[in-house]
């Protein structure tokens, strides 16, 4: 398992990160088609597990993931990084070709953007101050929950307010979420349940967070690519299949999540 205890310190600076998707262009990316040299994929690096930055290198399981892909599919890529909520605007304007981020395939979505085979099995979980007292859904009633900007947990944050009488706080990356919760400013927060997993196990005995209850949704993440792209999404759904078939990706999977 690596350890990206380095992120949750840096993720407390994350509110002044570079916001990429804000300031673009109108240019299309120089990737626009499968054809040419070099494709341009988004991510965040807030997102540990999945993405953060070591060093000004960015690091994380969807990282080497999507650059085995593209080796496998002899795609010549390269990175942006960029906010979360900045990811589909940017994939809907052509500023990129694609974009993973532990990104979750939704109905919506996939209106605007295509997805590649799912790569990830997720889901949304509250998470309580240690000695809440917050046990159930009905004890949010009143309560303040926090969420991330763009996020199926903000969607469903949103849901749960107005069936629990509860208010809505929305921040910008995963390190200010936790931290929010954990200096008591909010009540409750909703994200996906392996970037949970991961704080808890790093903080280890000193966290002060708890899983309440079981799993919202089951949740899947796939690469998102240009809609219409079908040349790219094509060439990444095989280079997704070969990694598998190889046994790759359970290796990768392992590096990160431990065997399952």
């Amino acid at each position: 398992m690596i350890h990206f205890k380095k992120w949750l310190a840096a993720g407390m600076v994350g509110l002044v990160a570079l916001n990429i998707a804000g300031c673009g262009s109108k240019q299309e990316a120089t990737g626009s088609s499968a054809d040419a040299k070099v494709v341009t994929i988004a991510t965040t690096n807030d997102g540990p597990p999945f993405a953060g930055k070591e060093n000004g290198k960015l690091i994380g399981y969807d990282i080497e993931l999507v650059e085995a892909i593209a080796k496998k599919a002899n795609v010549q890529m390269e990175w942006k990084e960029m906010k979360f909520d900045g990811i589909i605007p940017a994939l809907q304007a052509k500023q990129v070709d694609g974009a993973v981020s532990a990104i979750t395939i939704r109905e919506d979505r996939k209106q605007v953007v295509d997805f590649t085979d799912p790569y990830f099995q997720s889901g949304l979980s509250i998470v309580v101050a240690k000695n809440s007292p917050i046990q159930k859904l009905e004890d949010l009633n009143g309560k303040t929950i926090v969420a991330k900007q763009g996020t199926s947990g903000l969607e469903t944050a949103q849901k749960l307010a107005e069936q629990y009488g509860a208010k809505v706080k929305i921040l910008q990356d995963d390190a200010t979420l936790f931290l929010d919760v954990e200096s008591g400013n909010s009540d409750a927060l909703i994200n996906d349940f392996p970037m949970v997993a991961y704080k808890i196990k790093v903080d280890g005995d000193a966290t002060k967070l708890r899983v309440m209850g079981d799993r919202l949704t089951g949740e899947e993440y796939g690469i998102a690519i240009v809609k219409g792209n079908k040349e790219l999404l094509d060439k990444f759904n095989k280079g997704l299949k070969e990694l598998k078939d190889s046994g790759e990706f359970q290796k990768l999977y392992d590096k990160y999540f431990g065997t399952n």
